[in-house]
């Protein structure tokens, strides 16, 4: 398979506050940038390496806040991983702080309201993290607005500012470019790993995920189905969970979600909403309906081939 072509774009800069939010709403739809006055300096820049998808900002001290008076139209299906090479910060979202400093980072969940204060001007990395290459387990929604482990994420910020100050050398080869993004991919998938990911390395941890990703359709689906069908005890399930920050009943719903969501994008128009429902273990597609509009802020139907 051939390599995607690496493309670094020239950064679009900003004399004006006006001119920022232009572009930073280019960039991140649903956000707003506050300054004092109406002077501003800013730069941008989105680039792509392979599947990493990042954009490298520099700017003065602001308020960022996205998402203030309405939600995306469907949901991205990544995570942001605000990664600040300079200056200081404070990341907020979901009733979590996190302070960050050159070399620490945060995760964002792009779909729902955040809010960043940059306290001093700043040059940071915004990496999109496909949801679908996360470990199973994954819980987004609990993780976002927390900082992360600054071990791992010095490591990516530095790995990111040499690959930054070299970008024309990654249109000469396509196999330096390939081994270049799995590298900044798989540093950033660790940096984003909760403390609590150890249990999934357990041979019950990845039994349990395993067995509910492979009997989804199956209403059924419960701690003791679970248990009986692997011969452990409830509790064991359950404490699987407790070290993701969820429930197993939680779990299954946004893996149900998820998967009815990846078939709406895939094949449109192939199956009804009934059987989709019905294949990924909902008896009652009314209820489906409504957890799928409070997951992804519209319809099922609306969703398909978004």
């Amino acid at each position: 398979m051939q390599a995607q072509a690496a493309t670094f774009s020239p950064p679009r800069r900003a004399t004006t506050l006006a001119g920022w939010n232009d572009i930073v709403g280019d960039a991140f739809a649903g956000c707003v940038v506050d300054a004092p006055g109406g002077a501003f300096a800013g730069a941008l820049a989105p680039c792509a390496i392979g599947r990493l998808r990042f954009v490298q900002i520099s700017a003065q001290s602001s308020k960022v806040r996205r998402w203030l008076r309405a939600g995306p139209l469907h949901a991205s299906g990544t995570a942001l991983l605000h990664l600040q090479a300079a200056g200081w910060g404070i990341n907020r979202q979901g009733g979590h702080e996190a302070r960050i400093g050159p070399g620490y980072g945060a995760l964002c969940d792009p779909d729902h309201p955040y809010g960043i204060d940059f306290l001093s001007p700043y040059e940071m990395f915004v990496l999109q993290i496909p949801l679908s290459a996360c470990e199973p387990g994954f819980d987004l929604g609990a993780e976002a607005g927390r900082a992360l482990d600054p071990k791992r994420t010095k490591l990516l910020s530095a790995f990111m500012q040499a690959t930054w100050a070299q970008a024309e050398l990654l249109g000469e080869d396509d196999d330096w470019q390939d081994c270049v993004s799995r590298t900044a991919l798989q540093l950033a998938l660790g940096a984003i790993r909760p403390a609590s990911a150890p249990a999934l390395a357990s041979g019950i941890a990845r039994a349990v995920l395993g067995h509910i990703h492979a009997n989804l359709a199956e209403p059924a689906l419960r701690t003791g189905a679970i248990a009986q069908a692997l011969r452990i005890s409830p509790r064991s399930v359950q404490s699987v969970f407790e070290h993701l920050n969820t429930t197993a009943s939680a779990y299954i719903l946004r893996a149900r979600l998820r998967r009815a969501a990846n078939r709406l994008q895939a094949e449109p128009g192939r199956a009804s909403i009934t059987d989709i429902a019905l294949d990924c273990g909902f008896n009652d597609p009314a209820y489906f309906a409504r957890c799928f509009r409070r997951v992804y802020r519209m319809a099922p139907r609306m969703y398909e081939g978004k």
